[in-house]
């Protein structure tokens, strides 16, 4: 086994995920001509998200225990608040590397067209992450132009039924609703949900049948909060105009 794999690995058996990207990295880059396993992606895989989802949650915590502070505590505050821009910056730091990993290692060695939409979808979540704690313009095109990829080969080449499109579909209008593009992300569930309810599930396996239960479950939930959500939009800007209207005419009276 190469040098830079057992390293990977020993590092993920030790609970060790800091260095482990790198490792991966340095594997691919000598074995570059080769495809990468599905046993090596999927370890990857693991240790990207860990990595991510550790960082993600340590955020939300810091954002919440942010907001708890009184203001006259100041010095805590600028304390927490230097730790969270610590933290988000990691974050950034460790998204950057799994998407160029995804651009100049995965990509160009991938020609199976399920191995190619969890790509893809990686890279769409991997920006989302990134633009969740800077909500920069160029990140959000990126992630947007990475999930499109994924739907697009899920839609010319699966069934609507298919749980790789199902759980595109998911993370996309998340990213979308993220965004404030929830009518888009609204127009997108309801056309996911309603071709996979013309499909028979009755030959399909147990496991898949109650995967893709599970996932219609989840989407059709997205559709209703992102639903509510566009509703509430639509009627703070009726009273938002209602409240010029009324400000302009008293202006003009008075």
């Amino acid at each position: 086994m190469n040098d830079y794999l057992i390293k990977a690995i020993t590092l993920m058996a030790l609970g060790q995920y800091n260095n482990v990207i790198k490792y991966f990295k340095a594997y691919m880059d000598e074995k570059s001509h080769i495809p990468l396993s599905k046993e090596v992606f999927k370890l990857l895989l693991k240790a990207c998200n860990k990595l991510s989802n550790d960082n993600r949650t340590y955020i939300r915590e810091l954002e919440a225990y942010l907001k708890s502070l009184l203001d006259s505590d100041r010095e805590r505050i600028v304390a927490i608040t230097s730790l969270l821009d610590e933290t988000r910056n990691d974050l950034i730091a460790i998204c950057t590397e799994v998407v160029n990993i995804i651009n100049t290692n995965l990509l160009k060695n991938v020609e199976e067209m399920r191995e190619k939409v969890l790509i893809y979808n990686m890279k769409g979540d991997y920006y989302r992450y990134m633009w969740e704690v800077n909500n920069d313009d160029a990140i959000y095109r990126e992630a947007t132009k990475a999930y499109q990829e994924a739907m697009s080969i899920c839609q010319w080449n699966f069934k609507p039924t298919d749980p790789y499109l199902l759980q595109v579909a998911l993370n996309f209008t998340t990213h979308l609703n993220n965004a404030n593009n929830t009518e888009m992300a609204i127009v997108i569930l309801k056309r996911v949900i309603q071709n996979a309810q013309t499909e028979d599930l009755q030959n399909d396996d147990f496991l898949k049948k109650s995967y893709v239960e599970l996932v219609l479950k989840y989407l059709n939930e997205s559709l209703l909060r992102f639903q509510n959500i566009f509703n509430q939009n639509q009627v703070q800007i009726i009273e938002l105009m209602e409240e010029f209207e009324i400000d302009y005419r008293s202006r003009r009276s008075g």
